[in-house]
């Protein structure tokens, strides 16, 4: 057991070697970013301070803008989605809600993938899921109410026929209006 301890501190000390761990403070925007990443389209965190994408225990809630502490550490090799650090999260200094009024904008793309895909994996494909008349998800992150006038634009990007900037504004934790395409 002893010489498998002395191996298991070797390892460790061998394989962290190169990394830079640093506590911080970072902030984290009220809204997630559209990100075209390696093999597929995805919502990360946005962050003003931070190249952070994702933060392991973090419960990220729409329109709240927070103040987190996080263990930063620097990976020993860029990874192949350029990636070159890691995030875990220590604490959240604050949260703060937005005014409602307050609008941001997220790219609409109604597709995950970046090729066609056979029809059995054609319901992950699609990034808007209808929830009622006026209501999608959007990536399993957020819902997005539509106005009537926006409706046959949208339905556009619905159609697969196109992506479109949008500009929201924050309903409540779960849910977003889009305002103007």
């Amino acid at each position: 057991m002893k010489i498998f301890l002395i191996h298991l501190i070797a390892f460790l000390s061998i394989s962290s070697f190169g990394q830079t761990v640093s506590d911080k403070i970072i902030t984290i925007a009220p809204n997630l970013s559209f990100q075209n990443y390696e093999h597929f389209k995805r919502l990360t965190l946005n962050s003003p301070d931070s190249p952070i994408e994702y933060l392991d225990r973090f419960n990220f809630e729409w329109g709240y803008t927070y103040k987190v502490s996080v263990k930063e550490t620097k990976l020993k090799y860029t990874l192949s989605d350029r990636t070159q650090y890691d995030y875990a999260l220590n604490h959240i200094i604050s949260k703060t809600k937005v005014p409602g009024s307050t609008q941001f904008k997220l790219f609409l793309d109604p597709s995950r993938y970046y090729h066609q895909v056979d029809s059995s994996k054609q319901l992950i494909s699609n990034t808007l899921q209808l929830i009622n008349d006026s209501t999608y998800n959007y990536f399993d992150k957020v819902e997005i109410e539509i106005p009537d006038n926006l409706k046959i634009i949208f339905n556009q990007i619905v159609e697969g026929k196109t992506s479109r900037l949008g500009y929201f504004i924050f309903i409540n934790e779960k849910r977003i209006r889009l305002v103007h395409l």
